[in-house]
């Protein structure tokens, strides 16, 4: 018999289908196997298939073969154990224990039974249950030890679960899935360096043990490496999980290109074979922006518990509510009211239910997060007042405790602050955001995010630059050495303070600083556009005080006169901005533009029009309907052109 380049001689099936199996090709054995006919429905049959399939990953098909072996030979309680074990893998837990309670009373399978049993308890989030089950276990075994740091962890006790894992790995050597567990506990503590030391020992052993797996295939083939699928390996090595961890450490420090980098070192699979985990990861770091990861998430949703990560509801309503998409937030929560009381902490919900207020009505939303703001802000206080009472003592862990507490209470207050100054700042009243600003200082004005923040709504008051630009500068000293890390909209709101303060000696050496630094970058090969937005800002300011020979100049240079590398819809905007302005003047004979200035205007519209033919002129989020046939730069540059022809033939008349 010949099968896919398998030749299965009589009298040497056997060995050939168990050669099979030590090289791992499960697929090849139920193909054989299947075959086979009548064979395949023996008991030999049926018990190589159901560990074919299980290796394979195929559940269910293992949970079939072994429910058939249990009814082909029911006293044979070992095949109910691994019909259970299936169902458990599969995500069938109600029919799981109900097969293990068969075999409860099993003294030779006791110990196996218990740890299936208070594993699946722990899968259907049945912790107390599961907590009993544990009890009735063998204690000081690595298997045990890691399942009550699991308890642990699932309780926030990260502390005893960090001592639990640890033991475990002295106990049972190491052991890459428990080495995870420690490295998450180590990540909820907030302790960075071990979390990163854990996931890379994990990593380097999986690359030695497991080459097969391709790992960082990805990033050395550009994406295109052969997927490699879910072999068991892969499950077992804990690589999965520990670059996924990786991978979420990076994105809660804002390395978002970090994150998406340790993603790219997973092995090759196709995006049907991802797991729910990094399916989730990659929808939060997409390059195109989380909003284009919002259909993964919406189908990791639609998916549910347990295939569903549990963070997957609070990440897609916060992107919502990021990217102003207030409808689809309040249409996720009015479908999902089971996860928001199980998912949703009261403190989310709230600052979730009052943004979406604010869309209709700004007041309500106001009264709802003031009341939340004087909650945090009451606790922060008593925090404030216990860290100084332990200050005074010498017991130096419950002055860490003291401060953990303050600093967990302060990152819930940061985002209610921004939001009740967000309400102010979208109606423009810029006043208001900064009596909010000033409100929070007692307990915010350290804060980074604050600071910046405060920056902003300063600037935007048109008449407090210096005050703003006491914000922004700390920051470019901060990152002196590298100032091409720091934001361009403060470099550009900075560089506009300086001028506005008359500092125009402070705004050109800035200045002078960004482009250096910016070239030096692109000789590296990486892309900057801090200059350009710098100059585009600078220019609309000059456009904005009737001054627009210098500030189209400045435009002009800003896209490197429109010759297309830093022409698009974004920059566009501001161009057309400023020319819509100096035609009006035009028309309503307020600005008199002399004939070169009007020549260079028209023939940086020209390279415009040219370099922007086939790119699209306007921007659109996510739920705007793009037309059919969108503008595009080039079209409206011409027109603007022409305007401008008629508006100096007209005034040259």
């Amino acid at each position: 018999m010949l099968h896919q380049g398998i030749i299965l001689r009589e009298g040497h099936i056997t060995r050939t289908i168990y050669n099979l199996i030590k090289d791992k090709r499960y697929e090849d054995v139920i193909e054989c196997i299947i075959n086979l006919g009548e064979a395949a429905n023996t008991r030999a049959g049926l018990s190589t298939l159901g560990y074919c399939y299980y290796h394979a990953q195929k559940y269910e098909e293992a949970a079939t073969c072994y429910e058939q072996l249990c009814n082909l030979v029911p006293k044979v309680s070992k095949y109910k154990f691994y019909y259970a074990q299936s169902l458990y893998q599969a995500g069938i837990f109600a029919d799981a224990l109900k097969v293990l309670k068969q075999i409860s009373d099993n003294s030779e399978l006791k110990e196996q039974c218990l740890q299936l049993q208070s594993a699946i308890l722990y899968s259907s989030e049945d912790f107390a249950g599961a907590q009993s089950v544990l009890n009735q276990r063998s204690g000081g075994t690595a298997e045990t030890l890691n399942d009550e740091g699991c308890l642990l962890y699932q309780a926030d006790q990260f502390d005893s679960a960090v001592q639990r894992f640890n033991t475990a790995l002295q106990v049972g050597g190491f052991n890459p899935l428990i080495a995870y567990n420690l490295a998450l506990s180590h990540f909820r503590k907030k302790e960075k360096t071990q979390a990163i030391d854990y996931t890379a020992e994990i990593v380097e052993r999986g690359i030695r043990n497991h080459p097969e797996l391709g790992i960082g295939a990805q990033i050395d083939t550009d994406g295109s490496a052969r997927s490699v699928g879910n072999p068991i390996t892969m499950a077992l090595s804990g690589i999965t999980q520990a670059l996924n961890l990786k991978a979420a450490i990076e994105y809660n420090d804002g390395n978002v290109d970090a994150a998406r980098d340790a993603l790219l070192d997973l092995p090759p699979r196709a995006e049907s074979e991802l797991d729910p985990v990094t399916l989730h990861n990659m929808a939060l770091t997409d390059p195109q922006g989380p909003v284009a990861g919002l259909r993964k998430l919406a189908f990791l949703l639609d998916l549910g518990p347990p295939a569903c990560p549990k963070e997957t509801f609070a990440n897609i309503l916060l992107i919502c509510c990021k990217h102003e998409l207030y409808e689809t937030a309040a249409d996720i929560l009015a479908e999902h009211t089971d996860l928001t009381y199980k998912y949703l902490s009261q403190y989310l919900y709230e600052l979730l239910d009052a943004l979406i207020t604010a869309q209709a009505s700004a007041e309500s939303a106001e009264k709802k997060l003031g009341t939340l703001a004087s909650s945090l802000a009451g606790k922060l206080r008593s925090l404030a007042a216990k860290v100084q009472e332990v200050r005074s003592t010498t017991d130096q862990n419950a002055l860490r405790t003291a401060l953990k507490d303050y600093e967990n209470a302060l990152e819930l207050y940061l985002p209610v602050v921004m939001a009740r100054a967000w309400i102010s700042w979208r109606d423009d009243d810029f006043v208001g955001a900064e009596r909010e600003f000033r409100s929070s200082a007692e307990f915010c004005s350290e804060n980074p995010i604050w600071r910046l923040n405060a920056g902003h709504v300063l600037f935007m008051q048109g008449d407090k630059y210096k005050e703003a630009a006491a914000f922004y500068e700390p920051i470019v000293r901060q990152h002196g050495d590298d100032i091409m890390s720091v934001s361009a909209a403060v470099l550009a709101n900075l560089c506009v303070s300086y001028i506005m303060t008359f500092q125009n000696e402070e705004a050109e050496e800035l200045m002078r600083k960004v482009e250096k630094a910016e070239e030096l970058k692109g000789n590296m090969g990486k892309q900057y556009h801090h200059l350009c937005i710098v100059n585009l800002v600078v220019g609309t300011l000059y456009c904005a005080k009737s001054n627009y020979e210098f500030g189209l100049s400045r435009i002009a240079h800003a896209l490197e006169n429109g010759s297309g590398a830093r022409l698009y819809a974004d920059t566009w905007l501001h161009v057309k901005r400023c020319i819509l302005g100096l035609l009006t003047g035009m028309a309503k004979q307020n600005i008199i533009l002399a004939y070169p200035s009007v020549q260079e205007v028209m023939g940086f519209l020209k390279s415009c029009e040219v370099n922007g033919i086939f790119t699209p002129a306007n921007i659109y989020s996510a739920s705007d309907e793009v037309p059919a046939e969108p503008l595009t730069i080039g079209l409206e540059a011409r027109k603007l052109r022409l305007l401008l022809l008629k508006l100096s033939e007209y005034e040259n008349d």
